[in-house]
C-alpha cells in the first residue's frame, strides 16, 4: 500500500454546510482535535469566511457561480506541526473526517498564509477583521511580523524584477528596512546583476562625446541631456576607477574623462553600443547596460584617443563610431555632429548658440550684496569706520581706509 505524503504545514478549506444546507464541518470535532493533537500541532489558526464573493474569473470557469454573488460560508484552518512531528495527509484527513483533497500543503511562506486569513495580502477581496481569527498564539504580533516579512519579500521581489535599482533604493525602500535587512537587499541586487549578465547580452546604448574648454558648460549640458530623456544619471569621478559608486543608473556621465583611467580596449568595450558588458572596477566589476553614456573632455576626440598609451592598437574610428554624437563647445557655440557610417566620418555639424553656459552664469555681485553676505557670515566681527585710526604691527597709526591702498600699505613696510 502506498504511503501518503507527509506535511509540515497545511491549510484546510471546507464549506460549513453541504449543497443541501446540512452541516458539513464539525466545529466541536475540530476544537477537540486541536486539543488532543497539541503534542504535534505547534500552531493553528482559523477563520470563517462568510463575505467572500465570486470573481469574474471564477464565473468564466463555472457559469453557475455568478460574479459578485456570495460564496457559501467556509472555514480556513492553518496547521503548522512541530519540526519533529510531520504528519501524513491521510492521518490529518482522518482527524477531521475529510477527504484528502480538502487538505493542501502550504507551498509558500507561512506568513503569507496567515495574512490571507483576513485577505490582508489580497486587497481586491473582502477584508476581515483580525479579531475574527482564532489561534493558539499571539496572532496580532504574528500579523505584524508577517506584514513586515511580506513587505521585505515584496521589496526583494521588486529588486529581482528590476523595479527597484540600486540608485533609487533610498527613495523606494524605508531607511530602517535598508539598515535592518541590508544583507538580503544587497544579495538581491547581486542576484539581479548576475541574472542580467546571464540573460541580457544585447543593449541599445547611445554615446555622446562632448569636448570644449573648461567652464564652457560641458557637464551642465550632459546633465541636461539626461534630464530631457527622464534618465537618472551617475557622474563618474576623475579617478582611475570611473565605475566606483555606479549603481545601475540608466545614464552614465564620464566627466572630465582621462585616458589613464583604463586601457583603450576596456574603454571601447564600455562604450559598445550593442553588447552589454561587465566593466572593471576596484572592488567588484560592474554590469553596465545603460541607455546613455556621455563623455566630457577638454580634448577633441582625436586628441583624446591619441593620449591612450596603446592608442596604436585601435584606430580612432573605433572610438568615433561608438560616439555617434560628437559635440564641440565654446563659450559662444555648440556644434553637434552625427557619425555617418557610410562616409566613415562625422557629418557637417549643426551650430547652436551656447545657451547652457549663460543660463548658469551668475550676474556680477553688487557692492551692497557683497557687504550683506559678508556681514551675514561674520556677524561677530565689528567693522572699522573709514576715519578710525588703527595700530598696525609696525607701531604706526594709519586710517582704515588707507590700509587697503597698495601705496599707503607699502609705505609702512621696512626699507
Amino acid at each position: 500500500m502506498k504511503q501518503s505524503k507527509t506535511l509540515r504545514r497545511c491549510e484546510i478549506v471546507s464549506n460549513l454546510t453541504d449543497s443541501s444546507g446540512k452541516p458539513f464541518w464539525d466545529m466541536d470535532r475540530m476544537k477537540s482535535v486541536l486539543a488532543d493533537k497539541a503534542y504535534c500541532i505547534r500552531e493553528w489558526a482559523y477563520i470563517i469566511h462568510d463575505q467572500d464573493r465570486y470573481s469574474v474569473q471564477e464565473e468564466a470557469r463555472r457559469p453557475d457561480r455568478k460574479a459578485g454573488s456570495l460564496k457559501t460560508p467556509h472555514i480556513h484552518l492553518l496547521l503548522r506541526f512541530a519540526s519533529n512531528q510531520p504528519q501524513h495527509i491521510s492521518s490529518i484527513a482522518g482527524w477531521f473526517s475529510l477527504s484528502e483533497n480538502y487538505i493542501e500543503r502550504i507551498k509558500g511562506r507561512w506568513e503569507d498564509a496567515l495574512l490571507y486569513l483576513t485577505h490582508n495580502n489580497a486587497p481586491e477581496k473582502h477584508q476581515y477583521n483580525l479579531e475574527e481569527v482564532q489561534a493558539n498564539f499571539d496572532i496580532k504580533a504574528s500579523f505584524e511580523r508577517a506584514d513586515q516579512s511580506a513587505y521585505i519579500h515584496t521589496i526583494l521581489q521588486r529588486i529581482l524584477d528590476g523595479e527597484i535599482r540600486e540608485y533609487n533604493k533610498t527613495t523606494e525602500i524605508d531607511n530602517m528596512v535598508l539598515v535592518n535587512h541590508a544583507r538580503k537587499i544587497n544579495e538581491a541586487f547581486k542576484i539581479r546583476s548576475e541574472y542580467l549578465q546571464a540573460t541580457q547580452k544585447e543593449r541599445n546604448t547611445e554615446v555622446y562625446y562632448i569636448c570644449g574648454p573648461a567652464g564652457c558648460g560641458k557637464t551642465s549640458l550632459a546633465k541636461r541631456l539626461a534630464h530631457e530623456r527622464g534618465l537618472a544619471y551617475f557622474i563618474s569621478s576623475g579617478s582611475n576607477d570611473i565605475m566606483d559608486g555606479y549603481c545601475q543608473e540608466p545614464c552614465l556621465i564620464i566627466d572630465d574623462a582621462r585616458s589613464d583611467s583604463m586601457g583603450l580596449s576596456d574603454f571601447l568595450k564600455l562604450l559598445d553600443n550593442n553588447t552589454a558588458s561587465s566593466v572593471k572596477s576596484r572592488y567588484k566589476n560592474k554590469y553596465l547596460n545603460c541607455e546613455l553614456v556621455i563623455i566630457t573632455s577638454v580634448f577633441r576626440i582625436e586628441d583624446f584617443h591619441g593620449r591612450f598609451i596603446n592608442a596604436d592598437t585601435e584606430p580612432v574610428r573605433q572610438l568615433k563610431r561608438r560616439c555617434r554624437t560628437y559635440i564641440q563647445m565654446t563659450e559662444q557655440t555648440i556644434r553637434v555632429s552625427r557619425w555617418d557610417e557610410a562616409s566613415n566620418d562625422y557629418c557637417k555639424p549643426r551650430i547652436f548658440r551656447n545657451d547652457i553656459i549663460h543660463s548658469y552664469r551668475a550676474s556680477p555681485l553688487t557692492e551692497e550684496v557683497v557687504s550683506q553676505e559678508i556681514s551675514d557670515a561674520f556677524p561677530f566681527l565689528t567693522p572699522f569706520q573709514e576715519d578710525e585710526t588703527i595700530l598696525v604691527p609696525l607701531t604706526c597709526r594709519v586710517r582704515a581706509k588707507d590700509i587697503i591702498k597698495d601705496s599707503a600699505f607699502k609705505a609702512l613696510l621696512p626699507k
